[in-house]
């Protein structure tokens, strides 16, 4: 069932079968020799009961650690775990074929047919037998209290190895009788695979089952009583067990909903303490408490495997992409593929002179409330973070697969990131500290996008031109833009608004870029606004237009919106004025609003000085006169 691989040393590459306990050291009289000078002569213990593996210091000078720990107790080791003897390292491993029982494991199987026709038979789902009606007041209380026990003895395990063996120790607990038990698992006999086994008084042995037993009782879901009176039971070459036993209960693991998980099998050698149909009744009432056990045992056992793998995953991965990954719609080795997508790239204008003034501390507390409001943004509108690089983040849409609306969002999630940023800087400023300004740059194109580097350490990422010239643009976003390519223009098919920039020059590029500032996205039959301005020399900022052409605006609480029209405070187009506000009404607080208060305005112009209109304004002003 199980095997040690030697991942270093002198034995390195070599694979040792698990058939029994192994002593582990650098003499040659130890089962497991292991040449390091490092390691006692006798220095580790490796238990194997048939079913499980525990590894055990042995009085080491130097140690034995499990996955680097080190073992101050024997403790349950699983495939995957590693072993270290002074320098010598070996992997647990199960063996390539786990159903080949004979090869590692104390279980075998009889293939030879065997006769059940003297065999007490019991339904799991139906013990409402004569059996049952039969039994006195006393008796019932002490299967009352067997009972009990069998399920005080599973309360709060969350781990399956546990229970599986917790379930043997209470049966044998309740049966005093029993000599010898096991649990296998699987829901036909070609699948069963041992989980634990239990002897008490006797000897380590080859434990022979029968197959046809196992077949019947998982088939049809009953329990068989097998004695040595009944003459067919234990035959040579028919015997449920190839050992001198005299009595035996077979009995399937059903849950409630009828769910086969395995097999239960108890037996004695003593003729004198024969299992009785009482018994059978109690093993069977017995064993659906152990199914429900090892069911909600598995159960737990996968969603902490699950959310522990997306949680791995979520180191390496951005969001969208794990979850591909654990739905097995997306493989995650080594190379790429090329996709259609749009990439986003945002970072912080002057931080570094910013933060060569602030304690280390205060920079990465910054940082990180930055990214807390940044990355919900991008996420909303399911985006995938692809990484963060100082200051900056880089993300992307529609890669690896592409709804049609890639553009759309990234455009939506730039401008809420830059709506984002006025409710963080009200919150700066009244801890005295300074604005956080950001720039927005997106573009849409042909990228290659898989896992990079090599098999110990890889990253999913992007790479190619699209990427290159998303990051071009960002460089030249200045504060609160959002500067998108006339490829991702194109993309949203008429639904961004903005001001048209002058051609930009990028590094590497043949062609100046067409860059837009977007403004306005439509949404529906809403409109997603980012158009500073002031009134009366006031900062306001307008966040959405509604259906009805009304506006919502973001701004002081000391603040009349309607103390003068509206001029606008863009960068790349300054000056310009969007109509006088009408207040309709003063909005509920949002916490990512911070110190500022959400006004419901009526403006004069709902074009808004012909922004949102059909046609782009251009800049009247050069990059060199809209410094970052």
């Amino acid at each position: 069932m199980y095997e040690l691989v030697f991942l270093s040393g002198p034995r390195a590459g070599e694979v040792v079968p698990v058939r029994g306990n192994l002593l582990a050291g650098r003499s040659p009289d130890c089962s497991l020799e292991v040449p390091d000078p490092n390691a006692s002569r006798k220095h580790t213990q490796v238990l194997f009961d048939g079913t499980s593996l525990t590894c055990a210091d042995n009085g080491s000078s130097n140690g034995t650690f499990v996955n680097e720990i080190r073992l101050t107790q024997p403790v349950l080791v699983k495939p995957g775990d590693v072993i270290r003897l002074g320098e010598t390292r070996l992997r647990v491993q199960r063996q390539a074929s786990p159903n080949s029982m004979h090869a590692s494991s104390i279980f075998g199987f009889k293939d030879q047919d065997a006769d059940i026709s003297n065999s007490i038979v019991m339904a799991v789902g139906d013990r409402d037998s004569a059996v049952r009606k039969s039994i006195n007041a006393d008796a019932l209380a002490a299967r009352l209290t067997a009972i009990n026990k069998v399920s005080k003895a599973l309360e709060a395990i969350d781990h399956p190895e546990i229970v599986h063996r917790s379930i043997l120790e209470a049966l044998f607990e309740v049966f005093p009788q029993a000599e010898r038990g096991f649990l296998m698992q699987g829901d036909t006999a070609d699948t069963l695979e041992p989980r634990a086994v239990k002897q008490r008084g006797r000897g380590d042995g080859n434990l022979t089952v029968s197959k046809s037993i196992c077949r019947k009782a998982l088939e049809a879901k009953s329990a068989f009583l097998f004695n040595d009176q009944n003459a067919g039971d234990f035959d040579q070459g028919m015997s449920i067990v190839s050992l001198r036993i005299r009595s035996a209960m077979t009995i399937p693991l059903v849950t409630s909903g009828e769910k086969v998980l395995g097999i239960l099998q108890i037996d004695t050698g003593d003729p004198a303490r024969a299992f009785t149909a009482e018994d059978l009744d109690l093993a069977v009432t017995a064993s659906r408490i152990a199914a429900a056990a090892v069911n909600n045992a598995e159960l737990l056992a996968s969603n902490d495997k699950l959310s522990s793998t997306r949680n791995n995953l979520l180191r390496f991965l951005p969001g969208p992409l794990a979850e591909q990954v654990l739905s097995g719609n997306l493989d995650i080795a080594l190379g790429g593929k090329t996709y259609q997508g749009t990439i986003l790239f945002s970072d912080i204008i002057g931080f570094t002179r910013m933060s060569e003034n602030m304690p280390p501390d205060a920079v990465i507390g910054m940082m990180n409330e930055y990214f807390g409001r940044m990355v919900p943004c991008i996420e909303h509108e399911s985006g995938s973070v692809d990484k963060f690089i100082g200051d900056a983040i880089m993300a992307f849409w529609g890669i690896p697969f592409n709804k049609g609306d890639a553009a759309n969002a990234a455009c939506h999630a730039g401008l809420n990131m830059q709506n984002a940023m006025l409710g963080l800087n009200s919150v700066q400023r009244q801890a005295g500290k300074p604005d956080l300004m950001t720039g927005i740059g997106l573009n849409t194109g042909t990228v290659v996008a898989g896992n990079i580097g090599v098999a110990q350490r890889s990253e999913y990422t992007l790479l190619g031109d699209a990427v290159n010239t998303a990051s071009r643009i960002e460089h030249a976003a200045g504060r609160g833009q959002v500067l998108v390519s006339k490829a991702t223009l194109d993309e949203i098919k008429g639904a961004g608004f903005g001001i048209r920039m002058p051609p930009l020059n990028a590094k590497n590029k043949a062609e100046p870029l067409v860059v837009i500032s977007l403004r306005a996205l439509k949404i529906g039959d809403e409109v997603v606004l980012h158009i500073p301005a002031t009134v009366a020399g006031q900062s306001i900022t307008l966040i959405r237009r509604l259906s009805d052409l009304s506006v919502i605006a973001l701004h002081g609480s000391d603040f009349d919106p309607c103390a003068g029209p509206l001029i606008s405070a863009l960068t790349e187009w300054p000056g310009i004025e969007l109509g006088t506000a009408t207040l309709i009404d003063v909005m509920s607080h949002q916490a990512s609003d911070g110190t500022l208060v959400r006004s419901h305005l009526r403006l004069s112009d709902p074009s808004l000085g012909q922004l949102i209109s059909g046609e782009l304004p251009v800049s009247p002003l050069s990059w060199e006169q809209m410094a970052r």
